[in-house]
């Protein structure tokens, strides 16, 4: 028992507690300096703005920053220019570790054909539904009265001339439509409207009138 107290309060027995202590905080030390320059720990940075840009140049700016880039869609949309970044992700601004790739959808550089449908003989209400649908836009529209037929699309008309169905055009193209009937918005059709009353209730006022029989005349037989 003697030597056991001995040994604890030697120095030997401290040196060897000290040494382990010491090899266990530089294990931690190393471990946690490791995992942070792996993990890049509590880094972060802040993502450009790429959306307007031409992709190229997106491309090259993510790539100096030390971001990484990827386009992992194409649009076709015909007000903006060709070629140029119309979303990104993560948005602008938004807070990333360093290495994030970011992804973006190019407004496309080739032409993209669309097949012409059919709507001739459909209501004039599901034109902006349908149009959407097959990526085309819609163009002027001409009223013209068709006997009873109202708000039917009666012809279809592309650059000023009719197109048949099934043909390839441009996608974003508009389209000019001719419907039957009257344009809901126009007032010229309502001022002849009222124009024919008025003459007609004029008519109705004269036939009730009765013609004023000559007053005190005397005929001698």
């Amino acid at each position: 028992m003697k030597k056991f107290f001995n040994f604890i309060f030697s120095k030997a027995f401290w040196f060897n507690i000290l040494g382990i202590i010491l090899l266990f905080v530089i294990v931690i030390v190393v471990l946690m300096v490791s995992l942070k320059s792996c993990t890049r720990h509590g880094d972060s940075v802040t993502v450009p703005t790429v959306v307007g840009l031409d992709a190229d140049e997106a491309i090259k700016l993510l790539d100096d920053e030390d971001f990484g880039c990827e386009v992992v869609d194409t649009l076709f949309i015909d007000s903006l220019p060709k070629g140029v970044v119309v979303e990104q992700n993560p948005p602008k601004e938004s807070l990333v570790k360093h290495g994030r790739t970011v992804y973006i959808k190019v407004n496309t550089r080739d032409e993209i054909l669309v097949k012409m449908p059919s709507f001739v003989g459909e209501q004039y209400k599901t034109l902006d539904v349908r149009l959407k649908h097959s990526k085309l836009r819609k163009g002027n529209i001409k009223w013209q009265k068709d006997g009873e037929v109202v708000n039917i699309v009666l012809k279809q008309m592309y650059n000023g001339r009719p197109i048949e169905p099934g043909t390839e055009i441009k996608q974003g193209s508009r389209i000019d439509f001719v419907i039957a009937g009257r344009d809901p918005n126009s007032k010229e059709e309502d001022e002849d409207e009222e124009e024919e009353k008025t003459s007609t209730l004029e008519e109705m006022s004269k036939l009730d009138e009765t013609p004023e029989e000559s007053k005190g005349t005397n005929f001698d037989e």
